[in-house]
């Protein structure tokens, strides 16, 4: 592996016009073994001709920088550094021309090197965690201008815009995205093993730790979703469609739903300025609980159990296996735990007791 004080020899001659043949192609296997360096040459170049215009602060930073780039040229090159007319007295009885130069040049790069990574760090949004407790269903608008909702025990986790130019939302539970369109800058959910990958669209996630599956559901626009346990095997979705893993066992199934209202094509913004997000299709099982429906159709007891309890923040014990394997369908708003339990026992006929917000099933 090279020198530190190698490689930026070669990077300043590069940057300087006097590199040679066999010097570049020394610098080219440098960038091979090391692309982050290549990542740094390509940016002096770029900013060759601009160098931004910085607070005290900001060239403070730069200074530092400076500081180390003078460690490794000061005992053999140059021994005095004027941060911005790049001053350079050279060493007695040294060919110091084209070290001037070269010196001069990178001086002005590194400055304006550490100014844009400066910046692009100030644009980088701080991580912020959203959470909707048991029994509560929340509404969030994220930096970017994209709306979410949370359903009851769920969180999503926003990173802001990554180095790469990502919008990245980690999510535990379950949320509706009406995604801000905006083509240079991806949209990614990610949900346990499952990558969601976006420009600008509508979909529901359901991804509880506590689930053996995770759903996505598209309402408009267009998404694709990359598996981490089966890298390259991406599914898209569309309208109306469906996908659910189960993530024990990898097995994938896609289902096309039926929805009578399409979503408006996107995030809008009202009168006042305020964002005006199109809320999707009550009808639509999958995004009910977004209008308040408690909705379930065919589901296993164990299963509805867990959705129960974060619906209306409660604890269901089973005091014996009994119906823990009968399925329900049902559909609900605005009642209290008490309401939909006694409709559940039209269909079974289970017992159960509610002492304070624990439920006992028998």
């Amino acid at each position: 592996m090279a020198s530190e004080d190698r490689i930026w020899l070669l990077i300043s001659r590069a940057l300087a016009g006097e590199i040679s043949p066999a010097e570049l192609r020394e610098m080219e296997s440098i960038f091979i073994n090391e692309p982050e360096r290549r990542a740094d040459y390509e940016n002096l170049k770029k900013i060759r001709l601009e160098v931004p215009e910085s607070s005290i602060d900001e060239r403070r930073a730069m200074e530092r920088g400076l500081d180390k780039f003078d460690r490794i040229f000061s005992e053999n090159e140059f021994t005095e550094r004027s941060l911005f007319n790049q001053r350079l007295e050279p060493l007695p009885n040294r060919n110091y021309k084209g070290w001037m130069i070269a010196a001069s040049i990178i001086s002005l790069f590194v400055i304006g090197l550490f100014a844009v990574r400066f910046f692009e760090s100030k644009k980088i949004e701080p991580p912020q965690l959203i959470v909707a407790d048991y029994g509560k269903r929340i509404q969030s608008t994220l930096p970017d201008g994209s709306v979410v909702w949370l359903n009851s025990g769920s969180s999503v986790k926003y990173t802001g815009y990554s180095q790469s130019g990502k919008r990245e939302v980690t999510l535990n539970g379950e949320a509706y995205f009406d995604v801000k369109h905006d083509a240079e800058h991806p949209f990614i959910v990610h949900a346990g093993k499952l990558n969601v990958v976006v420009l600008g669209t509508a979909f529901n996630v359901k991804a509880y730790n506590s689930d053996a599956f995770i759903e996505t559901t598209l309402i408009r626009g267009k998404v694709e979703i990359l598996n981490d346990a089966k890298p390259g095997a991406g599914i898209v979705l569309y309208p109306n469609e469906k996908v659910r893993v189960n993530t024990e066992v990898n097995i994938v199934k896609k289902i096309t739903i039926v929805n009578k209202q399409p979503v408006a094509d996107s995030v809008g913004t009202a009168n006042n300025g305020a964002v005006k997000p199109a809320i999707p299709n009550n009808e639509i099982d999958e995004t009910a609980w977004v209008s308040n429906y408690l909705t379930f159709k065919k589901e296993g007891f164990t299963e509805l159990a867990g959705q129960l309890e974060r619906w209306f923040n409660v604890k269901i014990i089973f005091d014996n296996g009994k119906y823990v394997d009968k399925q329900f369908t049902g559909r609900f708003k605005d009642q209290d735990i008490n309401e939909v339990m006694r409709a559940l026992q039209y269909t079974q006929a289970f017992h159960y007791k509610i002492i304070d917000n624990q439920i006992h099933i028998w």
